[in-house]
């Protein structure tokens, strides 16, 4: 019996290796994969936790030991909290890697963000677009499958906020002498 050309019994080739040899590391420039991204999200949302929960903690105990009624002193917290964490949204992924081409996670796991084509930094509009489309992709269950499919499964590993801006999450270059 035969199927698509081939004879009963013929297997469709050698199997392919089966994990990393010690010599295949990742070429500077090459495109970062999925688990190096997701280890970098987690420092990332560490960081922010920490920068924007311990500032509202120490905020709710000063207002706390101030004369305000309850109803005041929420309001005011309220306020900083949605202000602090807006501020922090628009601030430090997008002058993270405008400035200085990667979060700090993404930075810890050796990444860098790059515009696609030419390999040049980011500007803090495009990486405020990329930011914010990332955002969006994550609150979005379909979105965010979509986006974990084409960084797992695409060739150049770029996720839907990457193609929407046309950058690309890459291992990191050495620095220029």
């Amino acid at each position: 019996m035969e199927f698509a050309g081939l004879a009963a019994g013929n297997d469709l080739g050698p199997l392919p290796p089966v994990g990393r040899t010690p010599s295949a590391r990742a070429l500077p420039g090459s495109p970062a994969g999925g688990v190096r991204r997701c280890a970098a999200t987690a420092v990332d949302l560490a960081v922010a936790v920490a920068v924007v929960l311990l500032p509202l903690v120490g905020l709710d105990r000063a207002l706390g030991g101030t004369a305000l009624p309850d109803g005041d002193a929420r309001t005011v917290w309220r306020a900083a909290a949605a202000l602090w964490t807006a501020a922090f949204l628009l601030l430090y992924s997008p002058l993270c890697v405008s400035l200085r081409g990667a979060t700090p996670g993404k930075r810890l796991m050796g990444l860098e963000v790059v515009v696609s084509g030419d390999g040049g930094r980011l500007g803090y509009g495009r990486a405020l677009a990329r930011h914010l489309a990332n955002l969006v992709v994550n609150a979005v269950p379909v979105l965010c499958v979509a986006n974990a499919s084409a960084i797992a499964l695409g060739p150049d590993s770029l996720g839907l906020h990457d193609k929407a801006v046309g950058s690309a999450v890459v291992h990191r270059r050495a620095a220029a002498a």
